[in-house]
């Protein structure tokens, strides 16, 4: 059998590692993300106006440190991203040549 224009690609175990430590710490905001949820959702029956404006304050909060959170983990994971990009373009051309 001829293996002709196949091609394998390595990835190298610390960016799947990488990439198992990022969805980890993406699952731990599920159960806060949650909270969220619940407190949005539509309610019935009597509102206790002081009770909403303190879940609404707590849950600003909460959805704060996760935008803050998420846009850190994106920023890191598209420099991953850009540097595997350019680590395949620099193999690309080494084998070219």
């Amino acid at each position: 059998m001829k293996k002709e224009g196949q091609s394998l690609k390595v990835i190298p175990y610390q960016d799947i590692t990488d990439l198992q430590h990022t969805l980890d710490r993406l699952q731990s905001w599920e159960e806060p993300l949650a909270v969220l949820d619940h407190f949005f959702q539509f309610r019935k029956g009597p509102i206790n106006k002081k009770k909403i404006v303190k879940e609404y304050y707590a849950c600003g909060h909460l959805f704060h440190a996760f935008f803050e959170e998420f846009i850190r983990l994106m920023e890191i994971e598209e420099e991953k991203v850009r540097k595997l990009d350019g680590k395949r373009k620099i193999a690309g051309e080494s084998l070219t040549k």
